[in-house]
């Protein structure tokens, strides 16, 4: 019982108020912290959850950490962030899978734990509440009775050079660690839901295609992500990592020798890899033709891979292809999508991508179709251009190319995802469409645009910000969605009751054969028929004209 940890193994430290926890892992000391609102909570700071993945355990599944019998001390936060590929941190470090524990201070016993995954393309991001990549905050969640756990996994090249998905194994393992320890925190191993945001989001799906993740959590919240998203799964891993070995030693220009590329790569500095992984990723005009480019680039360069079955595999086969047939996690999630996340885009490189576009349309095309005939390559491209700027090029309509990006690369991947999973077990869709100044609409915008991004929705649940700065709107926005999404962490349900907070709806389940989803808006509009339903009909008419089965995302 929480109640009897923090009245038996309270300590002082330096004069903070400090709580001793005995897990079996070994005794962990954490701190007293308080929300914006002022309530008191226990912050246990980078605990680590696996063995450090260097030398010989590098590119290696994550192995389980070794007990202690000191105290642990995790009352302050420990700015170690996995390698990220954009970015050179002096916080990087391969010693960096640790895990972050928030705890109310209540007398509620056996709660609701949520694991928090965070996003950033498999390339960057952490699980830190502050510092370097930090974002996490616990603030807004402490107010409630669920312990919030935020990781780090890693990124970039350590997670995906042969075998590949060390980064989805590392999550697993943190949630293996919580299974083993919550209960000394007062959590209730049975009430363990995931979720997680845009890469996040992708690997929370990625956990339910995966027999590896049986068992370890009762539900899951996917936030602008699966791994149907084209972006979430890469099929050329061998390629990309024969590629990127090649700028450290030369011979693997030409070797293709899995046993030796392991050999070299964990026998020099990790720097070194990082480097490589950022020249190959930076390769310019003189290096490989745009269009081999393109084709490395159908995923992220480091996204989770299929593997071949091993004792530490993955996930074995496709992600279309394991939903469709039903065999995945059969468990409660709520799934969706903010309305305008192609706005993202919209950066400096924007304009010479769209003219690359408007030179040859078929560059549009998913390669999720697999076409190889080049009259339906041509037409396919010609169709896409026609559905989303039939008049103008698309360097000089960009509102069309958002909503182009907007919905090849998510919309369309996470209905599918819904819709498949919905035959199987309970689902809950939502459109995210409020805009607002406690959202990310203020760096993105663009004239037209909704400035509803990838990614808007965070600044309510995720933020130091006191929402009493904001508008009564974005408070009501903030609070709804703590409501609804610690609901569902809770009773498997987001409005289990009449909620006035929650404008007394009831969330419908999504049916196969019968969308029915939660339109969030400054209020909640429970809405029939499937979000952006033209869009959606044009793309499922391409698949079904076009596609070539099997396939793997969507």
């Amino acid at each position: 019982m929480l109640l009897k940890i923090v009245a038996l193994a309270v300590v002082f430290l330096n004069g903070h108020i400090c709580q001793q926890v005995n897990t079996p892992d070994g005794p962990i000391l954490g701190t007293t912290e308080y929300s914006i609102a002022g309530t008191p909570y226990s912050s246990f700071y980078s605990i680590p959850y696996a063995k450090p993945p260097v030398g010989t355990l590098r590119f290696q599944a994550p192995q389980a950490v070794e007990p202690w019998t000191e105290v642990y001390n995790a009352t302050t936060e420990q700015k170690r962030v996995c390698y990220q590929l954009y970015q050179d941190l002096p916080e990087e470090t391969e010693d960096c899978l640790l895990l972050n524990v928030y705890v109310p201070q209540s007398n509620a016993t056996d709660l609701p734990v949520m694991l928090f995954i965070h996003g950033g393309g498999f390339i960057s991001g952490s699980g830190l509440n502050g510092g370097p990549q930090g974002f996490y905050r616990p603030n807004f969640w402490m107010d409630n009775n669920v312990i919030l756990i935020s990781i780090n996994y890693r990124l970039g090249v350590f997670d995906e050079i042969i075998p590949g998905n060390n980064g989805l194994k590392d999550q697993v393992q943190a949630m293996k660690w919580v299974q083993r320890n919550i209960a000394s925190f007062g959590g209730d191993p049975k009430k363990v839901l995931i979720f997680g945001q845009s890469a996040g989001s992708a690997s929370v799906g990625w956990h339910l295609l995966s027999s590896s993740s049986t068992g370890l959590f009762r539900a899951a919240i996917l936030q602008s992500g699966t791994p149907l998203c084209p972006w979430a799964y890469q099929r050329n891993q061998t390629t990309i990592s024969y590629k990127t070995a090649s700028l450290i030693d030369s011979q693997f220009n030409t070797s293709r020798d899995s046993n030796k590329l392991l050999e070299v790569l964990q026998s020099v500095d990790a720097k070194a890899i990082d480097d490589a992984a950022l020249t190959f990723a930076n390769w310019d005009s003189s290096q490989p033709s745009w269009a081999e480019r393109k084709q490395l680039e159908q995923g992220f360069y480091f996204a989770p891979v299929v593997e071949v079955e091993n004792n530490d595999s993955f996930v074995t086969g496709y992600p279309y292809v394991i939903l469709e047939n039903g065999n995945f996690n059969k468990i409660p999630i709520m799934i969706g999508t903010d309305a305008d996340e192609g706005l993202m885009n919209l950066s400096e490189y924007l304009d010479s991508q769209l003219a690359a576009y408007d030179e040859a349309y078929s560059r549009m095309n998913p390669g999720n179709l697999h076409l190889v005939d080049a009259q339906d390559i041509s037409e396919v491209g010609n169709a896409i251009k026609e559905e989303y700027s039939p008049n103008d090029t698309f360097l000089n309509n960009k509102l069309g190319a958002f909503e182009y990006f907007t919905e090849q690369d998510f919309t369309k991947s996470i209905v599918k995802h819904a819709e498949l999973h919905s035959a199987e077990a309970s689902t809950y869709f939502y459109e995210f469409s409020y805009s607002g100044e406690m959202g990310f609409n203020t760096y993105y915008r663009y004239p037209g645009s909704t400035n509803i991004t990838h990614g808007e929705e965070m600044g309510y649940i995720f933020s130091t910000a006191d929402p009493n700065n904001f508008s009564v709107a974005d408070q009501l926005v903030h609070k709804r969605l703590l409501r609804l999404w610690i609901n569902f962490a809770t009773y498997l349900n987001p409005t289990p009751e009449v909620d006035e907070l929650l404008q007394n709806i009831t969330w419908p389940e999504l049916k196969p054969g019968a969308f029915k989803f939660v339109n969030i808006l400054s209020d909640l509009v429970v809405t029939a028929g499937t979000p952006k339903a033209k869009r959606i009909a044009f793309w499922d008419s391409l698949y079904e004209k076009y596609g070539i089965k099997p396939f793997d995302t969507y």
